[in-house]
């Protein structure tokens, strides 16, 4: 059991970046990770429908790309943009690290042209193979500096030349609104998404003072004390901008979201296209 320096523990600021409990492969977080991506009520997984729909729809022609071509869906969930691009005519990969998820994608494309693949986007996944990635829901920002640095060198290096990198992130405004609006919160539960029996959670988000980022924590207690961490990173078009720059991407396009709608300064999403230089 625990006892009260563990629960101060518990509620401490982490170091920018320091891991939690690992989320992706628990057996029930991950059905109830895989239930929010299908839910279409929310957009805390998966973005709902009519917003899926819509950058598939836009997507493929800002990104000029031939019925045929080869997308890489990373982070691809259940493979939701997969199975609708791959219905337009495009050969699709999907890559997630969630063995749940994969399977779910697995059993409901079969006979489409996708594919799908349990692992990493950090370790290498192609040379020159495809001729568009991207990457949805604001995953890019709960990714360090350093591993944002690898993701983008193994998209470069998947890419065939002159391919496309789409992809979407949170930006200062969502910052400013996350800020404003955070509050602690504790409550007991019989089950719920952290657990399927009886537990208490704690919330807490940590903002950095030093630059645009912050924690969400999440302490669930039972019989042991458990520290999941999910961080998200927040960023201006001009530091997205160099950002890819420094990694071999020309910016093509910034957007309020991946749907093509004009970038405007108080959007809290940014949609970045851009290709390998």
């Amino acid at each position: 059991m625990f006892n009260l320096n563990d629960l101060i523990k518990a509620d401490r600021c982490p170091a920018p970046y320091e891991p939690g409990e690992e989320l992706w492969n628990d057996p029930h977080i991950s059905k109830k990770m895989l239930e929010a991506h299908l839910s279409p009520d929310t957009d805390a997984a998966s973005y709902k429908p009519e917003k899926i729909r819509a950058i598939c729809e836009y997507l493929p022609q800002a990104m000029q790309l031939k019925k045929g071509g080869s997308i890489v869906d990373l982070g691809c969930g259940p493979g939701l943009y997969c199975s609708l691009l791959a219905r337009k005519g495009f050969i699709t990969t999907g890559i997630d690290r969630s063995e749940n998820s994969i399977r779910y994608a697995k059993d409901h494309n079969q006979g489409k042209k996708a594919n799908f693949i349990q692992a990493s986007y950090l370790r290498p996944f192609g040379f020159e193979q495809f001729d568009a990635a991207i990457l949805i829901s604001q995953d890019y920002g709960v990714l360090s500096p350093e591993n944002r640095k690898v993701l983008l060198k193994n998209i470069y290096n998947a890419l065939k030349p002159k391919g496309c990198f789409a992809f979407d992130v949170s930006s200062l405004t969502a910052f400013e609104n996350r800020r404003k609006s955070a509050a602690p919160k504790w409550y007991a539960s019989d089950s719920g998404f952290w657990r399927p029996h009886t537990h208490f959670v704690l919330e807490k988000s940590f903002f950095y003072p030093d630059f645009p980022a912050l924690c969400d924590l999440i302490a669930v207690f039972d019989s042991e004390i458990k520290i999941y961490r999910i961080y998200q990173s927040f960023f201006s078009p001009e530091a997205i901008r160099t950002e890819l720059e420094d990694s071999g991407f020309k910016v093509k396009n910034i957007l309020s979201n991946l749907y093509g709608e004009k970038y405007i300064a108080d959007s809290p999403v940014i949609g970045v296209i851009c290709t390998k230089a």
